[in-house]
């Protein structure tokens, strides 16, 4: 009889979109990605049921699932494991999803914060391997922000996972759903970057090659070249804060926001620029595995929590 290989899932779960893979080892054996939002045209019961039939869907012939792991745009209650994020992930919050899809499979499933998953990806398998204290800022639909030292996160004395993307940065009056005026996701997110350029470049859409068409819109338009300059500073202002709390010896950008680096740099450069004696670590790099990092890390977290009880 032909021997069944083990294969370890993953589920990314953002504001925007859903992503799923199937890892053989390190190795990417499947993968796919659903608009987040259509999850809420079905019923509570049938969401993990869904994703049930989505990891059956992807699994390929020969394998079977050895566990699963899910990353979800925070609050994570790491106790319960229940997602408490009615802002930007109504659709999987205050329910027990991740009790229904480990009754349905009976595997191991493990959930956690969409920031700590992308964070472990990135240290075990990306741009983060070698570092001692590595810090990654997710600038996608909202900020998600992971300190890892020496590869385990950090966590609040409640056992749960700081929302350090919400943080006050600014005097803007305008209050973020977290409750603060001056919100660093407010202002520095890649939603509020694509708002401002949206302004300037109507009919705007975010994909791939969004990157490469501001590159040109740049040079020939001084109005971007200042949104994505102003942007930098609102990133570098929340940065800041947190390199002189946290101390890393690397940080890692990720989310889709950071393929712009180039094109902000010099704005994030001015707001971390501290006198002598104060100055910050500005090691800072992109993510090396893009947009795959929290599907990635979500996809190892069991073996983590098995081993090390992240």
């Amino acid at each position: 009889m032909k021997k069944t290989l083990p294969l370890r899932a993953g589920i990314d779960m953002g504001g925007t979109g859903t992503r799923i893979v199937l890892l053989d080892g390190a190795r990417e054996v499947a993968s796919d990605t659903v608009p987040t939002a259509w999850f809420s045209t079905l019923s509570q019961p049938l969401r993990a049921r869904t994703l049930v039939n989505k990891l059956g869907d992807l699994l390929p012939a020969g394998y079977a699932l050895a566990s699963l792991g899910i990353g979800a745009s925070g609050p994570v209650n790491n106790q319960t494991g229940i997602i408490e994020n009615d802002d930007t992930l109504a659709c999987f919050s205050f329910f027990p999803l991740a009790a229904q899809l480990r009754d349905m499979l009976a595997v191991p499933v493990a959930i956690d914060n969409d920031a700590v998953v992308a964070a472990l990806g990135e240290y075990h398998l990306g741009a983060g391997r070698g570092s001692q204290r590595m810090l990654m800022v997710t600038l996608g639909t909202g900020i998600g922000v992971a300190l890892l030292d020496k590869g385990e996160p950090l966590r609040g004395s409640d056992g749960r996972h700081p929302e350090a993307g919400h943080i006050a940065i600014s005097g803007d009056p305008i209050s973020c759903y977290c409750g603060l005026t001056g919100c660093w996701e407010r202002l520095a997110s890649r939603g509020a970057l694509q708002q401002a350029l949206t302004r300037a470049l109507p009919g705007l859409q975010w994909n791939a090659d969004t990157p490469a068409m501001l590159v040109e819109s740049a040079v020939t338009r001084p109005r971007v070249a200042e949104i994505l300059t102003r942007y930098g500073e609102s990133v570098g202002r929340g940065l800041t804060t947190l390199l002189t709390l946290y101390g890393p010896d690397l940080t890692v950008l990720s989310g889709s926001a950071a393929a712009l680096l180039p094109l902000f740099k010099n704005g994030l450069d001015a707001a971390l620029a501290r006198a002598s004696g104060y100055a910050v670590n500005s090691n800072i790099t992109q993510s090396s595995l893009g947009d795959a990092a929290g599907a990635l890390g979500a996809a190892i977290l069991p073996t983590l929590r098995e081993t090390r009880q992240l």
